[in-house]
């Protein structure tokens, strides 16, 4: 009897299951379990193992094991085992060969057809790549949905939708977060809005999570071990597997002891579900603000919700119902095993040949006629949440990951194994000693990438546990360290929740229209619409962030807006107003809820980038012909004095106190630092020539300015109020903007048609990422997500997904 099969390549576990005329059912990979670990292990002969085969030899042979690699599709670093590089493209191509092996060896026969999931949030360029994993494993043609499609397509097998009723999906794995909202009409199911989620967030975060509470609570002993002994590596493989039983353990009881085996010492560590609850309380809470914008996007309400269906093994976690359920007031439905909802989804939609999500968004030709179960209509998909288009480093054959050719075993005969790398070229190392951070971070990040298995190239470190990773490198010794936390200033706005992590490589998010001569670009400060000043066309366009659309377009009758600068509020957006030729000159006043302009202040010459002060009382206007600054009262719109600063004030900002202000004088070649109490210049500091734009770090004491005619960002010290380092980028940038955690730096170089990423621990570029036609500033949400690209010639935006 012929069968169908569906395959979830998750991060951490792979699952299968079979679809025929009598139902739908799991197919057992692992030995003891229905699941099988994703992880790949490098035998001594150059063949790769998978599954159980290579889990159990994670704490003999640490080095040689790669897991967690699906997170890292589209990086172009190779996966290293045992001194060998991989693509990613290969291991997963790996995992699934074996699948389909074991399968086909069980059921006597192929299957009819077979669906492959993958996260909703991944973007063409990710897609593509994954398009590779099949071919790798010498499967012709699979059928590709997203997780919580495959996920949905389950829930309606068994459980009876009426039509017009709504679900969110909440989709919570080993390594990746996913959320969509679905209705179901006459016709099937449609996708509403746009699906979210978080790249890398999952189980493995919180297992992390516990390995750090065993250090805390074991006085560092972690941090005292020496990571050149191999029984060291051993001790902390195995402690790593038993924080991952203890997580799973917390889920049914209320408590749990962890048993620590490290070279001549051996103690106990007991973790209460209380105290793991608040170890991941925060990450849980980044999810469901994913779920709400996710809602936001698809324009429903939270009571119009039937049901959260929870997918994903981390969902088990009682904590996540809990707070979902509080903060959606809806009920949420978990499948008796969750972890295997889509699987057993993507082989109901292998039967019945389903048109899917991707096959709309690639432009494929539709799939078969729907039988038994809904169709799926995509009603709005993202056109790119992936990595920028940069090469997948080694393929099997030590070049570039194309796979051009078919490997043996040709699709339609056999499933050929992915061959061992033919002596590729080795990778450049990601050199750099370890930060100045804790040492049991460095420590407990030798443990991941021991279990990653990045081993030779040092790439996978973590900054701080469950965050982003990133290359451990030497923090220069003249970048200045962060003071202590010093209270918000009296009028600052609540604080929001914490800003995303940023990451060393953005991906790039689809390319949005935003009107003609789209040369500058704010977020408002709750990130719900971004403003743009459109030059020429006399215009500020309004686009809403949940969906990237334009929703308004303001006319500015005073002449042409040119840049634009939010009261602290957001109430009030300031636009500078001149023309080429200086007939011009003055500020516009933008009320945001009426979206009108309600005042014109004149000024003395063309206003460059103004600001407002913390307490919303006074704006700072640079005029950049006349030399000076016009100070403006918000309350009555008028100025009241004029401040001399150096030739051809650009750009000013305040500090995170609001006690001064950095003034970027481009003709002049220096940053003028103004003390706000008196209004009067205490310093000048010499950078390089033509500074544009300054951008005042969000917690530590540092100044980025990008260097128009130079072609480099000076940063500035401001205890000292001296250049501590330079950093060469693009050509003619424009506007430097810092992520909002501080961690990176992003530059709109104008010439270049491009953004550099800085970092701010090593002042090096980490990336350089492609955008349209003259990038001329960058703005990036508040929570860190999601960075915007003005380009002038083009009239569009670019996206970035800066916290990856």
């Amino acid at each position: 009897m012929g069968y169908h099969l569906g395959v979830d390549l998750g991060t951490t576990f792979v699952a299968a299951a079979l679809a025929t005329d009598s139902g739908v059912e799991m197919f057992t990979l692992g030995d003891r379990t229905v699941v099988t670990p994703a992880v790949v292990y490098l035998r001594e002969d150059g063949t790769l193992v998978s599954g159980d085969a290579a889990a159990r030899r994670a704490v003999s042979s640490p080095d040689r094991i790669g897991r967690e690699f699906k997170r890292r599709l589209g990086d172009p670093t190779p996966v290293m085992l045992g001194g060998t590089p991989y693509a990613v493209t290969v291991l997963l191509g790996t995992l699934l060969h074996d699948v389909l092996t074991r399968v086909t060896e069980t059921e006597g026969t192929k299957p009819e057809s077979v669906v492959l999931t993958h996260p909703a949030n991944w973007g063409p360029f990710r897609r593509e790549l994954f398009d590779e994993v099949p071919h790798v494993a010498g499967l012709t043609a699979p059928r590709m949905v997203t997780e919580p499609e495959a996920a949905a397509a389950h829930y309606a097998a068994s459980r009876q939708l009426s039509d017009g009723e709504v679900i969110a999906v909440y989709d919570l794995g080993g390594g990746t977060f996913d959320a969509t909202v679905l209705r179901k009409h006459p016709g099937g199911i449609e996708i509403l809005g746009i699906p979210e989620g978080i790249e890398r967030l999952g189980g493995v975060d919180f297992d992390e999570s516990i390995l750090s509470r065993v250090n805390y609570v074991a006085g560092g002993a972690l941090s005292e071990l020496d990571m050149s002994d191999p029984q060291t590596g051993v001790a902390l493989a195995r402690l790593s597997q038993d924080c991952v039983l203890a997580k799973e353990a917390l889920s049914i009881d209320t408590e749990t002891t962890i048993p620590v085996f490290l070279p001549n010492r051996h103690f106990d560590v007991r973790i209460t579900r209380a105290e793991f609850e608040d170890m991941i309380r925060a990450p849980v809470e980044s999810t469901i603000g994913t779920l709400i914008r996710t809602l936001r996007s698809a324009q429903v309400d939270p009571s119009q919700l039937t049901a959260v269906l929870l997918v994903g093994g981390s969902s088990r976690i009682p904590l996540v119902a809990r707070m979902i359920s509080e903060e959606l007031g809806r009920p949420t439905v978990v499948d008796a095993h969750p972890k295997y909802a889509v699987a057993l989804g993507a082989a109901a939609l292998a039967r019945t040949g389903v048109s899917t999500t991707r096959d709309s968004a690639a432009g494929g030709a539709p799939g078969p006629a729907v039988a038994d179960l809904p169709a799926f209509v995509p009603h709005d998909v993202p056109a790119d949440a992936g990595a920028p288009p940069v090469p997948q480093a080694y393929d099997a054959g030590g070049g570039p990951a194309g796979f051009d050719a078919p490997r043996a075993g040709a699709p339609g005969t056999s499933y050929g194994p992915p061959a061992p790398p033919d002596s590729p070229p080795a990778p450049p190392a990601l050199g750099g000693g370890p930060s100045g951070r804790n040492r049991v971070l460095l420590v407990v990040a030798a443990v991941i990438a021991l279990l990653a298995v990045v081993g030779g190239v040092g790439y996978v470190a973590f900054g701080q546990l469950g965050g982003d990773r990133q290359a451990p490198v030497a923090q220069p010794a003249a970048v200045p360290a962060p003071p202590p936390a010093a209270a918000p200033p009296a009028a600052a706005p609540p604080s929001a929740a914490k800003p995303a992590a940023s990451v060393p490589v953005p991906s790039l998010g689809p390319t949005v229209p935003a009107g003609a001569t789209s040369g500058f670009v704010v977020v408002s400060p709750n990130g719900r619409q971004a403003y743009i000043a459109n030059r020429t066309a006399g215009v500020v366009t309004v686009l809403d962030t949940a969906v990237n659309r334009v929703t308004a377009t303001i006319p500015v009758e005073a002449g042409p807006p040119q840049f634009l600068s939010f009261s602290p509020d957001g109430r009030t957006i300031y636009v500078s107003i001149w023309d080429d030729a200086r007939t011009i000159a003055a500020v516009g006043v933008l009320d945001t809820t009426s979206n009108s302009m309600v005042a014109t202040i004149p000024v003395r010459t063309r206003p460059y980038l103004a600001a407002v002060s913390r307490d919303g009382k006074w704006l700072y206007v640079p005029n950049h012909d006349s030399g000076t600054v016009s100070l403006i009262d918000t309350a009555t719109n008028q100025v009241t004095n004029e401040i001399k600063v150096a030739p051809n004030p650009h750009w000013i900002e305040f500090s995170t106190d609001g006690t001064r202000a950095y003034i970027a004088n481009h003709e002049s070649n220096l940053v003028s630092v103004l003390d706000t109490s008196n209004n009067t210049v205490i310093a000048e500091i010499p950078v390089d020539v033509s500074p544009h734009s300054v951008a005042v770090h969000p917690t530590r004491p540092l100044v980025a300015n990008v260097n128009y005619d130079s072609s480099t960002v000076t940063m500035i010290d401001t205890n000292t109020e001296q250049v501590v380092a330079r950093i060469p980028v693009g050509k003619k940038p424009q506007d430097v903007t810092w992520a909002p955690d501080g961690r990176f730096a992003y530059t709109a170089n104008v010439e270049d048609n491009s953004v550099s990423v800085i970092n701010a621990d090593t002042m090096t570029v980490t990336a350089t990422i492609p955008t349209g036609g003259s990038p001329t500033s960058v703005a990036v949400t508040p929570d860190g997500r999601t960075g915007y690209v003005t380009n002038l010639k083009d009239g569009t935006l670019t996206l970035l997904n800066v916290a990856g």
